[in-house]
């Protein structure tokens, strides 16, 4: 275990917060773009439709999330119990992975 991959659990239940607020902001936003949508009774416009394509992010985060948490899960007990980057290891998203990581230069706190 190298010596930056562990991090005290309130690190890790702050990171993992921070990732919660960010999912609960995109469903919200999306929820308004889908009822834009519906209210208007036309096809949604292009950037409505990449804005849509976000649900497959929220998705792909969600899944990362829950390898973490699992991972996460497995180590409890263990000397690797906040093994941070031994639980992102397989998270495929690389923005996510970072951020879990604490690598600050690639998110806004």
């Amino acid at each position: 275990m190298s010596a930056n991959s562990s991090k005290p659990l309130d690190t890790v239940y702050a990171n993992s917060a921070r990732e919660m607020r960010q999912l609960q902001k995109q469903i919200q936003q999306l929820e308004d773009t889908v009822l834009t949508i519906l209210e208007r009774r036309s096809p949604p416009t292009s950037a409505e439709i990449r804005e849509l394509q976000d649900f497959d992010l929220i998705s792909q985060t969600l899944g990362g999330m829950s390898t973490f948490f699992d991972t996460l899960r497995e180590q409890v007990g263990t000397e690797d119990c906040t093994d941070i980057d031994l639980a992102t290891d397989s998270i495929t998203l690389q923005l996510l992975r970072d951020r879990l990581r604490e690598r600050h230069e690639l998110f806004e706190l």
